[in-house]
């Protein structure tokens, strides 16, 4: 009798032994799993230094007219130009995120859009007419396509260009995580 119940301490404690060992093991393995997870979505948001959203192209046509000596001196330019405004998130590492505990979940944090750039593209003098009296400068040409290139980008953000380019980034993001297999994914403005 007193065999049987050392046999059987000696089992218990060798079957506690190995169910804590189990345990520890089987969190071990899935911690790794989970900054493995982690590695993988921080990489693949990284690969993008800057992300570009939303991208439109617009032109517009200036007029510059100069008079002077009572009408008499007249000068004039018409300039066609182009542009392209680009809206997005220019620096991809303030993006955060959580995964969950089962690892099928994940919540990010996306910081809003911004204007990336406004650049021109291409200007075309269509028609010009100079007075020696009354010249029309390089630079003056220059200041009216910036103001309009400023006035043009005002006008965007008006009609909600940024709000359509954080639309987007939540749209891409949440694509590009369901690739990397994520069940549900929720995205919010930061």
């Amino acid at each position: 009798m007193k065999r049987f119940i050392i046999k059987l301490l000696f089992t218990i404690i060798l079957i506690g032994a190995l169910c804590t060992a189990g345990y520890f093991g089987w969190k071990k393995f899935t911690q790794v799993k989970t900054e493995k997870l982690h590695a993988t979505v921080s990489r693949t948001l990284e690969q993008s230094a800057e992300l570009c959203l939303y991208k439109m192209s617009y032109t517009d046509i200036i007029t510059i007219k100069k008079r002077a000596a009572l009408g008499l001196a007249k000068s004039y330019s018409i300039v066609k130009y182009s542009g392209i405004i680009r809206a997005g998130i220019k620096n991809i590492d303030e993006i955060s995120f959580s995964i969950s505990e089962d690892r099928k979940t994940i919540e990010i944090l996306i910081p809003p859009a911004e204007l990336l750039a406004n650049d021109i593209t291409s200007q075309t003098v269509f028609d010009e007419s100079q007075n020696i009296f009354v010249p029309i400068r390089v630079q003056e040409i220059f200041d009216e396509i910036e103001a309009a290139k400023d006035d043009a980008a005002k006008e965007l953000l008006a009609e909600g260009f940024l709000d359509d380019a954080d639309k987007r980034a939540s749209d891409y993001i949440k694509q590009l995580m369901l690739a990397l297999g994520f069940d549900s994914v929720k995205t919010a403005l930061k």
